[in-house]
């Protein structure tokens, strides 16, 4: 009786874990840009603005990232295949361990598939991201994987099924440890558990979406304060280390940061928008360390922001800027206007200085729309 009853828990954990897991699957193919709450409003109101692309072209995306892997950019390429494997691992071992059904390779692949399938065509058809065939096909091979897994894992526990179960728990949380290390170290801005970022890019509008900023500083003000708080913060760098000194020279550098000559004799500004208010907004100015060949590194401090204030007015034009891949090689864009404008959008500003404030001529807003 004892042993029925641990089996009868071991095997409720699990399908709760399996539960857990399907929220998770849901949450970062469906609503990983915005939660499913904003999305259902947003639906409701007819405010929705989602996006949408497609690639039917099978092995094209992953071809574009083995590129990626042997040009520079070997995290982001190996994260969009792995990514795409690991995540259906669970489906691919849960189904058969709590179905028998399940426990045929054309049963467990099928269902694998479909599911997938459903994902992307959600994703095209809600306007929540990119369909991919490749995707699918990456889909399926982490569920194969994951078959794979419980069929060694039932050799090694053969007729035992507490052990089973219990290696199974042991197994499941050494994996949700690597998958939150790995959501916090490479997904952490996208969904504001993480302050700050480094990305190499190709200089052509690709490289990682620089967004989220700070928990717990909803309450700060940063509008009008963009030269007080870079005075405040190099001061007190200076104070630190040379006693005082060099605080109008390192006012100065900070005013040059994130500065470059535009193309029509004015200057530009790369930043992410942390606060909107009316025809000002502020921004945390993106540093970029050219590296040469068209390449180079990204750089935002979410934890003590440079931030600059940039005014608006009835002149500005905006346009925006649809990304659709990490090389930049698939980009729309379009006109924009002023409401487009919203927090955690990166932005691209064209304008000049006149005395201690920076008015904006053109805006260009960067929509990152690949995972």
């Amino acid at each position: 009786m004892e042993r029925q009853t641990k089996k009868k828990i071991l095997r409720l954990c699990c399908r709760m874990i399996f539960l857990a897991y399907l929220v998770f699957l849901l949450k970062i193919v469906l609503f990983k840009y915005k939660g499913l709450g904003v999305f259902l409003r947003q639906l409701g109101t007819g405010e929705w603005k989602g996006f949408r692309s497609y690639n039917s072209v099978p092995f094209r995306s992953i071809l574009e990232s083995i590129k990626m892997i042997f040009h520079g950019q070997f995290s982001r390429g190996l994260a969009n295949m792995a990514g795409n494997i690991f995540l259906f691992v669970p489906l691919g071992y849960f189904l058969p361990l709590l179905e028998k059904r399940y426990r045929k390779w054309e049963t467990v692949l099928l269902t694998g598939f479909l599911i997938s399938l459903l994902l992307e065509a959600g994703q095209y058809f809600l306007y929540l991201g990119s369909a991919d065939i490749d995707d699918v096909l990456l889909n399926l091979s982490g569920t194969a994987l994951g078959f794979l897994f419980f069929n060694i894992i039932k050799l090694l526990t053969y007729r035992k099924e507490i052990r089973r179960y219990a290696a199974t728990l042991l197994l499941s949380a050494v994996g949700f440890a690597a998958a939150g290390y790995l959501a916090v170290d490479y997904f952490g801005i996208m969904f504001g558990i993480m302050g700050q970022n480094r990305q190499i890019t190709d200089g052509r509008g690709g490289g990682n979406t620089l967004t989220g900023h700070p928990k717990g500083e909803g309450a700060v003000s940063y509008i009008g304060s963009g030269k007080e708080a870079n005075e405040k913060t190099d001061r007190e760098a200076d104070k630190e280390a040379a006693g005082g000194a060099g605080d109008k020279a390192a006012q100065r550098d900070a005013e040059k940061t994130g500065r470059g000559e535009g193309e029509s004799g004015g200057e530009e500004l790369y930043g992410l928008i942390m606060e909107l208010d009316g025809s000002r907004l502020a921004i945390n100015v993106i540093e970029v360390q050219d590296l040469g060949e068209g390449r180079g590194i990204a750089s935002i401090n979410m934890e003590k922001p440079n931030i600059q204030t940039v005014y608006l007015n009835e002149t500005t034009k905006y346009t925006q800027k649809d990304i659709y891949d990490a090389n930049g090689d698939k980009v729309v864009t379009r006109d924009a206007g002023k409401e487009d404008l919203e927090t955690d959008k990166t932005i691209a500003i064209k304008g000049r200085w006149s005395g201690d404030r920076f008015y904006a001529e053109e805006v260009e807003i960067k929509n990152f729309l690949f995972q």
